[in-house]
């Protein structure tokens, strides 16, 4: 693949944000061709996508539909399970998940400006928040320089601080959108799920 789709680029932000790849192994009895078998250490895998915000989900089930014609299900603790073997492997080629070990693939930063929209999309979505400034959070440095050359990409002002320390927990980092670029990021990114209107509404609803 030379090149990704808007589409798959913001699954990959999404999942840089909020995804991870889960491997594990078990050991057990079941049926193979109709007879008893004893499965040992049988290998199993998925990607798991975890939000709280349905809405977010359900847009994701989409651009899963989109891409793969694929359609998991949101089970009821807000996740969605990717275990078709070779979506795992096509999101895995282009970068390892996990909190310290996603990167922005090379193909989004070679990528059209379409490309990398959609990639920030994802990863603000996930990672971000507009409550009262505009910022993207990590614990991964490298990862969110690399979400930083993109926005330079887009001629987006912003500033990076950190690490940031609390006790027993990772160093943090932090991404804030300049308060006069507030705006223009949020018209060329088009967030699903974090959007000022939104909290709005949901703080005159409670």
């Amino acid at each position: 693949m030379n090149k990704l789709t808007p589409g798959f680029a913001e699954i990959l932000g999404l999942l840089c944000a909020e995804g991870s790849h889960i491997v594990s192994y078990s050991s057990y009895w079941g049926k193979d061709k109709g007879k008893d078998r004893f499965f040992k250490n049988d290998k199993s895998e998925r990607i798991e996508f975890y939000n709280k915000d349905v809405n977010l989900l359900k847009h994701y089930q989409k651009l899963l539909f989109d891409e793969f014609s694929y359609t998991p299900k949101i089970t009821k603790h807000g996740k969605v399970n990717i275990c078709k073997i070779q979506i795992i492997r096509g999101i895995i080629n282009h970068t390892f998940l996990g909190t310290l070990k996603w990167q922005v693939p090379k193909l989004v930063k070679k990528g059209s400006i379409n490309v990398k929209i959609s990639f920030l999309r994802g990863y603000f979505d996930g990672d971000g928040t507009v409550s009262g400034s505009y910022r993207m959070f990590s614990c991964n440095n490298r990862g969110l320089l690399q979400v930083s050359s993109l926005l330079d990409d887009l001629c987006i002002k912003h500033t990076l601080q950190g690490p940031i320390l609390k006790e027993n927990r990772k160093p943090a980092f932090i991404l804030n959108i300049s308060n006069k670029e507030k705006e223009r990021f949020l018209k060329t990114v088009k967030p699903v799920s974090k959007r000022p209107g939104l909290y709005a509404r949901v703080k005159k609803q409670v």
